[in-house]
């Protein structure tokens, strides 16, 4: 097997050196060149070892710092969890009895409807006896309006009844004043007989300035009439024609009968 120089005079050297055999000064140099530079490399690794320890203690110290405030982290969450917990039994507790309230709160709602919906019916009541009330006044009024023209009408027709007697009073005389001049007009055409139209003119003026008088004469009953008539006293008004009863409702024709 062939072999590199370098190795031949390598092992050469060992085996001289393990012989005791003196060793040349080139290869001593060449050995301490070497060992130098082995050394300065095998340094060079040292301090490259050494920054690298530099590197990994400060990292350590970071992950110590980390753990640390990790662990405090963690303390704390576990004591925020533990507050939070006996916080969510407090809670359900309070929940609990809110629900509870609640439900006592639902029956007085159902309670407060059903006496709400009883008030309701008790005030259509209350309504619709107001109303009963208001027509009833209304009615009442009309009543007492419908008695005083009842009233007035009474007063009416016992004025009107009395002024009937008096003109029918009247009436009988000017029939029996009216006869009594036909009978004398008959028998003074039956004396007459044929007489001018002049002359029964003027026996019917004649007859009429004998009937002039007061005391039997139809004009002076007539006169007398008018007399009286003009003092007679006015019929009492009915509510239902004043101005002011215009301003309510007209009463039916029925109620008046009444």
């Amino acid at each position: 097997m062939d072999l590199s120089p370098g190795t031949e005079n390598y092992i050469k050297e060992s085996i001289e050196s393990s012989l005791g055999l003196p060793v040349s000064v080139k290869s001593l140099r060449l050995k301490l060149l070497a060992s130098e530079d082995s050394r300065n490399r095998l340094q060079d690794q040292v301090f490259v070892l050494e920054e690298r320890l530099q590197d990994s203690n400060k990292r350590m110290e970071q992950c110590r710092a980390e753990a640390n405030m990790n662990a405090q982290g963690v303390r704390r969450c576990v004591e925020e969890k533990e507050i939070y917990a006996s916080k969510y039994g407090d809670l359900l507790t309070h929940c609990r009895k809110l629900e509870e309230e609640c439900s006592l709160y639902e029956h007085d709602l159902e309670r407060i409807m059903e006496s709400c919906d009883e008030l309701g019916k008790e005030n259509e009541e209350l309504q619709s006896r107001l109303q009963d009330a208001s027509n009833l006044e209304s009615l009442a009024t009309k009543i007492e309006t419908l008695n005083k023209d009842k009233e007035h009408l009474r007063t009416n027709l016992h004025t009107a009844e009395e002024e009937v007697k008096i003109l029918f009073q009247e009436n009988k005389m000017l029939d029996e004043e009216n006869k009594r001049l036909l009978e004398l007009l008959k028998t003074e055409r039956q004396r007459q007989g044929s007489n001018s139209h002049k002359r029964s003119a003027s026996a019917a003026a004649k007859g009429k300035r004998k009937s002039r008088p007061n005391d039997g004469s139809p004009f002076g009953l007539r006169i007398d009439f008018e007399s009286s008539d003009s003092s007679r006293l006015p019929l009492s008004p009915i509510h239902q024609n004043l101005p002011e009863s215009r301003m309510h409702k007209k009463v039916p024709s029925t109620q008046c009968s009444s």
